[in-house]
């Protein structure tokens, strides 16, 4: 699928407008701050139902307004279909085809997309909560139900934590045993997501980077490897005091790490902000490619400003090595000449205190 065209109504700094995008790749161009960016941001909420730069949707609304609504025309072997988001008041309403959407982890499933963006270096240099939410997302996309376990999960952590608060040890029991049951196919699940990821991850690093060593995503879970039902309940009723102390659950997949090994060396301890942004940008090439393999679907590819931080040689490398996508949307600065190393058809936008103007290069 494809995107045809994009509505924006009080989004952010975007002028009320439809913008056509009936081109494979579009390319929007402009200094700063003119609303390159948010042009991506409202294709990614349409494709998520949320934001990669904010968890507020309120943020989203134009300053001093109180409702917003941004809509995407796609074309695909069904035909036409439109996709509507309108916040008014707080409330958030998803829309297709006039039909009211319930769960949005529906449209996870429908359009896949992958943005590239600079915050993604904190999947590197950030904690763990940060790697955490990566390989959560990566692991919705390839797997649908991760995402019913995960929501599960988080539901019964959230009452064993206020268990813990309250004082209620006595009910325990119950809820260590859902915790197990839906969390140790969550361990399963980033098990193996490591594994197949790791096989793309690695051949794109040492590709792109051209360093001798080869770069290895490690996981590291919180209930140890490959667990049973039993060993896990039976570490959880041992640390139950140490818990009750904490007020909180101290183990468990929302404990897991996701660690980076340069050989056999931390790559947290010695590699650069410029090694940190480049292996952010195969982590990003990496998770379109198996969503390519494992969904059989071509994905929405949005490529925010970040090729310019690499050198001439690694950026074609790079762009070598980003899947077969139905559709990329690139942000560029004024001076930039990171285009020139992209051919094929395309539309062009200046844009300028959030309008945009169509243009010939």
């Amino acid at each position: 699928m494809s995107f045809s065209s994009i509505y924006f109504y009080q989004f952010r700094n975007l002028q009320n407008a439809t913008v056509p995008v009936p081109s494979e790749q579009v390319f929007f161009i402009g200094e700063n701050g003119q609303g390159k960016s948010n042009f991506l941001e409202a294709i990614y909420f349409l494709c998520y139902g949320s934001s990669f730069r904010t968890r507020k949707d309120e943020h989203l609304v134009l300053h001093d307004t109180q409702e917003m609504a941004v809509s995407g025309t796609w074309n695909d072997d069904r035909g036409s279909s439109t996709l509507s988001i309108k916040i008014e008041k707080g409330k958030k309403t998803i829309t297709l085809n006039g039909e009211v959407m319930k769960d949005r982890s529906q449209l996870v499933d429908m359009i896949p997309c992958v943005v590239f963006s600079h915050e993604d270096i904190e999947f590197v240099k950030g904690p763990p909560e940060v790697q955490r939410w990566f390989f959560n997302q990566t692991s919705s996309m390839v797997d649908p139900t991760f995402l019913d376990h995960l929501r599960r999960y988080t539901r019964i952590l959230k009452t064993r934590n206020q268990i813990l608060k309250d004082g209620r040890v006595d009910l325990l029991p119950v809820y260590d045993h859902q915790l197990v049951v839906h969390g140790l196919p969550l361990q399963a699940a980033r098990e193996g997501l490591v594994d197949s990821f790791n096989k793309v991850f690695a051949d794109i690093f040492s590709y792109v980077s051209d360093l001798p060593l080869p770069l290895e995503i490690r996981y590291i879970p919180s209930w140890g490897d490959n667990p049973q039902e039993l060993d896990v309940l039976s570490l959880l009723e041992k640390k139950r005091d140490y818990d009750s102390f904490l007020k909180t659950s101290t183990r468990g997949p929302h404990r897991d790490k996701f660690t980076f090994f340069y050989g056999d060396q931390d790559f947290s301890t010695l590699g650069s902000t410029g090694q940190f942004r480049l292996v952010s940008l195969v982590l990003r090439a990496a998770q379109a490619r198996l969503l390519a393999d494992y969904r059989r679907k071509k994905p929405v590819l949005l490529i925010d400003d970040v090729l310019l931080e690499l050198d001439d040689g690694r950026r074609k490398k790079f762009l070598q090595c980003l899947p077969e996508f139905s559709q990329a949307f690139y942000t560029f600065l004024p001076d930039e000449h990171v285009r020139e190393y992209i051919s094929g058809k395309r539309i062009t936008y200046r844009v300028k205190n959030g309008a945009f103007y169509e243009e010939s290069l």
